[in-house]
């Protein structure tokens, strides 16, 4: 059924209207086959949570033989980021200096250069990871200040909160969207807005989402026994 449920999803992104939206497939907990499957169909944008599971999965040869783009979407550790460049070619959820630092150092060891995302804490969860936005702008110029040559910024990543009150996903994704653009307002290259997940990305489209993250209704319930 991964064939047919992206279809439906793209189908659903362009009635939206909308031709600058990019679909995620999130394979994390999901085997290299099903990632087969969907790149099979079509699919090349990927999004894993967690580095050493996408490095194995998407080293993996029934993954390597047609195209992929991946992302680590999830919170990185700092002792991970050497598994994540090795597959990656965006860090979406960086939320500490420390943590950009680190994968500086790392980019410069490997020779290799790669996009990165601030992740904002838009529902101000305490068990989520993210910058808060009240500390969004000195955080963005404190990476905009400082010389991160192998690391460059897109723009900005969140996670809706956890909620069936629509009012309020949209809330969070329309604040999300103003710090988007305040963002590209500083600096170029700035075109990455990537929020909305399987349960929120019509909201997420119509509040000006650019990149929408879909995991379980591409490929079905997970697992994570």
């Amino acid at each position: 059924m991964i064939k047919e449920n992206l279809m439906k999803i793209m189908g659903d992104i362009k009635n939206c209207g909308r031709a600058d939206v990019r679909l995620m497939a999130v394979s994390k907990t999901y085997p290299a086959e099903a990632v087969r499957e969907a790149q099979e169909a079509g699919q090349i944008l990927f999004g894993e949570n967690r580095a050493i599971e996408a490095r194995d999965k998407f080293q993996n040869e029934l993954v390597t033989s047609l195209p992929f783009d991946l992302h680590i979407i999830g919170h990185l550790q700092r002792n991970k980021i050497k598994d994540a460049i090795k597959v990656a070619s965006m860090i979406e959820s960086i939320d500490k200096i420390e943590t950009l630092q680190d994968l500086e150092k790392q980019c410069a060891k490997a020779n290799k250069k790669i996009d990165y995302l601030i992740e904002i804490n838009s529902s101000l969860e305490e068990q989520k990871s993210g910058v808060y936005p009240g500390a969004f702008e000195e955080f963005a110029e404190q990476i905009l200040n400082a010389d991160f040559p192998h690391c460059k910024l897109r723009g900005v990543m969140t996670v809706g909160p956890l909620t069936d009150d629509a009012e309020k996903i949209r809330s969070a994704f329309s604040g999300v969207r103003k710090m988007f653009e305040s963002l590209r307002k500083k600096t170029c290259d700035i075109d990455i807005l990537s929020m909305g997940m399987s349960s929120d990305y019509r909201i997420a489209i119509d509040e000006g989402s650019t990149q929408v993250r879909v995991g379980s209704a591409i490929f079905g319930r997970r697992n994570y026994n």
